[in-house]
């Protein structure tokens, strides 16, 4: 159980690490400009407590998880909902958190257009590692067959 928990650990912080990393090359692509890595961590961060709140209270009122779990698709009315309103509290941290150059905030249409692309990245990656995983996995599995 103990490895369990430490490799869950490590996937959360790794998972962090690369995110503030990922905000960074958003806010490049989208404001020109590249934050610090600490201030993009302190984003990244601020982000996830921000959407485990949102999830935690629509889960409280039955939007989220639930009994089913996946019940009803991925993509079933009420995870839809969920997935917004993570997208949009996502970007308002961003938009209070994230300053400009100049030392201004950035307005929430761009932040929107941040968090949009950070989502964009974010399914990219994960289907690379799904796919290196899926290779990997596949071949051992048939070398294992033979």
């Amino acid at each position: 159980m103990g490895l369990g928990m430490g490799m869950v650990l490590g996937g959360i912080v790794i998972g962090v690490l690369v995110g503030a990393l990922v905000l960074m090359l958003a806010t490049k692509l989208v404001e020109k400009f590249t934050p610090s890595f600490g201030q993009a961590l302190l984003v990244t961060l601020a982000c996830l407590g921000a959407v485990f709140v949102v999830n935690l209270v629509l889960g409280l009122i039955g939007f989220a998880g639930g009994m089913g779990g996946f019940a009803g698709g991925l993509f079933a009315p009420r995870r839809l909902l969920v997935l917004v309103a993570d997208f949009l509290v996502g970007a308002w941290v961003i938009q209070q958190l994230l300053k400009l150059p100049s030392g201004e905030r950035m307005a929430y249409g761009r932040a929107c257009l941040v968090t949009l692309v950070q989502y964009a990245i974010g399914l990219a990656i994960g289907i690379a590692f799904g796919l290196v995983f899926g290779v990997l996995l596949g071949g051992m599995f048939a070398a294992m067959h033979h």
